[in-house]
């Protein structure tokens, strides 16, 4: 019984136990306080866990247990893409394994747990190592350890569960120096280091960028040196062993990275971003907000505890001079880092994060908890110097922060207060209570309540998605595969409805969209060539039309159905009126699947014509066209026509000059304007809306017959939205109308065009005649058989092509081709043939090669010597 109790007691009630389960229980009632699934109606899922990473989980799952090849590949990637990297940045997490017992209906719930778990285990790590260092003992152990996981850098980023794992990691390893140091036995921190590489890469650039400024702080407060370079050395060494032993990995992402993100120019500037004084705001609690997401500020806070004891580690005597310099030093590199131009470039791997500024600041926490921890002394006050320092900063900060409330949306009166009383009550606290027991319980309290209330502000100010606009969504893309089970050809899904850009992954079907942060350059030129949004991180196929469906293997179109309009939503939207009179394949609450039956083969046979594709940057609507006539061997073939649009009437709108081109200018910038144009269909062919990206559609809309048409906005290139089919000799009536506020609006590229469906069904049904008969699929893998023809000799795929795919044509590997820009295919002999096309990430098989042969070397080594390394 009393072996039994004692474990109870190690496991929950001792000094590390709390530092996990403190976090742990804290977080835990904030979530169930907010009524998070499974607790109530809401749930945790918020911007990118919402949009993004909650369907990577899903597609984290659906790998595992159903198909391994889609770790190297994904036709959910897009049009696809590769997978190592995307894995690389947001799946390596051990903690996902929990994720594998989730379904789309529970993951909100499992992704709830997830985090409380990451938070925790990172209060855990943290409690190790200053137990480990025995720089604070007993119940004081977790009063500090707890201001990492719950400092606010990890509330903030609470939803980024991606990069949680590696700053978790950051104790054991900063541990593992030390120890190695103390003992000469380096291989926990080349296991370590090599686990931070491994969970997250970019994270882990930032963790190896501060152990190189923490390693001198570090050496300079050892009594001994002994053999310091010789060690150091050994460190050195093994820090390349890491990296070569995780090569498999981050090798093919460098890859897909100088494919995206690196082929971005970056300004250096020797510049500020921000002012560097409101960081003194961030020790405020709940000084946090949707814009700071944006284009804010470090999250850098702690509680009082710890800036009030970085005092007791500068003016303690027995902390040699050398090492508070070098901590003065690794403080100001990382202050600056967050606000210096070079230095952010350099902790963000060359690039200016998109969202989320100062992704490093969980270092700056833990630097500061360690000095803290290391100045520590249960009976220290504040000395006469300190006092009236703390005493002036203080006001000094409650004063600024009052001027500057007005000013910064991200700090509020009741943080001011906390923040005020906060820092008053532990100053009180560590000049009168002196009572050894006393002493830690109010000490402690004030630590817990301070990072509770920080937490809770900082939370309160971020929406979150409920459970049941989430279910919404999530019931319509995860019907879609079930609803097509008896179709077994490669087949794409165009989404006139969705739930976010990754749809694809949770509903596991091929679609057209994505967002994510190693989307290839070549990916997003495609997409603003036939006229569809993309970005730096992602692409939108939401503006589909007869011929880029059909080109690219859209099968099928997810509709909303007439009940849908009736009621609220939170799904997205496009306009297709192309399908409406389209054969409804199956449907179910809300949706509506309708076929494509022009669509094209995953591989068929066309002319090498298509080859020399033409395309022009502003002018999508005529790059499809020559596209798919280039591709029927008939490259002088006109079947796109430029339509007339008659202004009709004008509301406070002064006449544009002309309408391509020209200006909307506003009589009464307070009142609504717009101008109402005109046309009729000379036909029933499709007709679409050229819409440049200069013509700025923030409020703005667009309404056709009373009906307002869904556009994206915030691209910078040429988009072409539908309007209308069948509607011949029907006047249609198109309002461009501007909100009270808006000064004028650019009609750029704007111009209406139509396409002549006769001519574009007679060029699709030609290629169909010769399509690839698909023998053996995955997600990496293609092959079959196909007819090619002296007038089509060459075998042209829906598939992006990329420098990872390999083509063999009978056995025998051909280079491979590019069209017009963006698509894999390859050339052929007129005959029959037997093609196969296999993805393998580049650089993945060298990665493997590296990683392989060193750690051969590493056994080979430790068998030799027979001891430890």
């Amino acid at each position: 019984m009393k072996s039994f109790k004692k474990h109870v007691n190690l496991a929950f009630l001792s000094p590390l136990a709390l530092s996990f389960w403190a976090p742990f229980f804290i977080m835990l009632s904030y979530f169930a306080y907010r009524g998070m699934t499974p607790f109530g109606s809401s749930t945790i899922l918020t911007v990118d866990l919402g949009q993004q990473y909650l369907d990577y989980f899903a597609q984290f799952k659906h790998t595992l247990l159903q198909d391994p090849s889609a770790f190297f590949y994904s036709f959910s990637t897009g049009l696809g893409g590769d997978m190592v990297g995307e894995w690389s940045y947001y799946l390596m997490s051990p903690f996902n394994l929990l994720l594998l017992l989730a379904t789309a209906k529970t993951l909100p719930a499992w992704i709830l747990l997830v985090t409380v778990l990451k938070i925790s285990s990172a209060g855990l790590t943290m409690g190790f190592f200053l137990k480990k260092m025995d720089w604070v003992r007993g119940y004081y152990l977790p009063v500090f350890a707890i201001n990492y996981p719950l400092s606010a850098w990890f509330i903030a980023n609470d939803l980024n569960l991606l990069w949680l794992d590696t700053a978790i990691l950051l104790p054991l390893v900063v541990w593992s120096l030390h120890h190695f140091y103390q003992t000469n036995k380096v291989r926990p921190f080349l296991f370590l280091l090599m686990a931070t590489i491994l969970t997250n890469y970019y994270i882990a650039w930032m963790v190896g960028l501060f152990l190189i400024w923490y390693l001198p702080f570090m050496l300079l407060g050892q009594k001994k040196a002994h053999h310091c370079w010789q060690k150091t050395f050994k460190l050195f060494s093994a820090g390349v062993l890491a990296v070569l032993l995780s090569a498999w990995l981050w090798l093919p992402t460098l890859m897909q990275l100088q494919l995206g993100k690196t082929a971005h120019t970056v300004r250096w500037t020797l510049g500020f971003e921000n002012n560097p004084l409101d960081l003194l705001l961030k020790l405020l609690p709940g000084s946090f907000d949707f814009d700071q997401m944006q284009t804010g500020q470090a999250n850098w806070l702690v509680a009082p505890l710890i800036i009030f004891f970085l005092w007791a580690f500068f003016a303690s005597k027995q902390i040699r001079l050398a090492q508070k310099i070098a901590a003065g030093m690794v403080i100001t590199v990382l202050v600056l880092a967050t606000t210096w131009t070079p230095l952010i470039l350099l902790f963000h791997g060359g690039q200016y994060p998109i969202w989320y500024p100062s992704r490093f600041s969980f270092l700056i926490s833990f630097f500061l908890i360690v000095l803290a921890a290391k100045g520590f002394d249960e009976i220290w006050e504040p000395s006469i110097p300190a006092r009236a320092f703390f005493l002036t900063v203080i006001l000094g900060i409650t004063v600024y922060g009052s001027l500057k409330i007005n000013q910064l949306s991200y700090i509020g009166k009741t943080g001011l207060l906390v923040f005020l009383f906060g820092y008053l009550l532990l100053f009180v606290a560590l000049l009168f209570v002196h009572g050894k027991t006393l002493r830690l319980l109010t000490l402690g309290g004030l630590t817990v309540l301070f990072l509770l209330l920080n937490a809770t502000l900082t939370l309160n100010n971020i929406a979150y998605l409920t459970n049941s606009e989430y279910q919404q969504g999530a019931k319509v893309v995860t019907d879609v595969k079930p609803a097509l089970k008896g179709d077994h050809s490669f087949y794409r899904v165009a989404q006139g409805m969705g739930r976010t850009y990754n749809d694809a992954y949770l509903g596991h079907f091929n679609a057209g969209s994505h967002f994510s942060s190693l989307l290839p350059a070549q990916s997003a030129t495609f997409y603003r060539n036939i006229g569809q949004i993309s970005g730096d991180s992602k692409l939108s196929y939401n503006n589909g039309t007869v011929v880029s469906d059909s080109l690219l293997s859209f099968k099928y179109y997810l509709a909303p159905n007439n009940q849908f309009d009736v009621k609220p939503h939170t799904l997205k939207k496009s306009t297709r009126p192309d399908y409406d009179k389209a054969t409804t394949v199956a449907s179910g609450k809300d949706w509506l699947l309708k076929e494509n039956k022009n669509a094209l083969p995953v591989a068929y046979a066309a002319s090498k014509d298509a080859l020399k594709t033409p395309l022009t940057v502003r002018y999508p609507l005529a790059n499809q066209e020559r596209i798919l006539t280039h591709l029927a061997g008939k490259p002088d073939e006109i079947f796109l026509s430029q339509k007339p649009l008659t202004i009709t009437h004008l509301d406070n709108m002064a006449e544009p000059e002309r309408l391509t081109g020209g200006l909307l200018h506003p009589e009464d910038k307070k009142k609504r304007s717009g101008v109402t144009l005109t046309f009729t269909p000379d036909s029933n062919d499709p007709y679409y809306l050229n819409l440049g990206g200069a013509f700025d559609l923030s409020g703005v809309q667009l309404v056709l017959n009373g009906k307002v048409l869904t556009q994206e906005t915030g691209y910078n290139h040429t988009a072409a939205l539908n309007l209308v089919k069948d509607a011949k000799g029907k006047e249609q009536t198109l309002s461009i109308i501007l909100n009270k506020g808006i000064k004028s609006r650019y009609l750029d590229d704007f111009a209406l065009y139509s396409f002549n469906q006769e001519a574009v069904d007679k060029d699709l049904q030609s290629l169909q005649q010769n399509p690839m008969t698909v023998t053996k699929q995955n997600s990496r893998h293609i092959e079959g058989t196909i007819q090619t023809t002296t007038d089509k000799s060459l075998v042209m795929t829906s598939i992006p092509a990329g420098p990872g795919w390999q083509a063999k044509v009978d056995g025998k590997a051909v280079k491979t081709k590019t069209v017009a820009d963006g698509l894999l295919a390859v050339p052929t002999t007129a005959g029959k043939h037997h093609v196969s096309l296999t993805y393998t990430p580049p650089l993945l098989v060298y990665g493997a090669v590296i990683s392989g042969l060193t750690a051969s070397l590493c056994l080979f080594g430790v068998m030799i010597n027979k001891r430890r390394f």
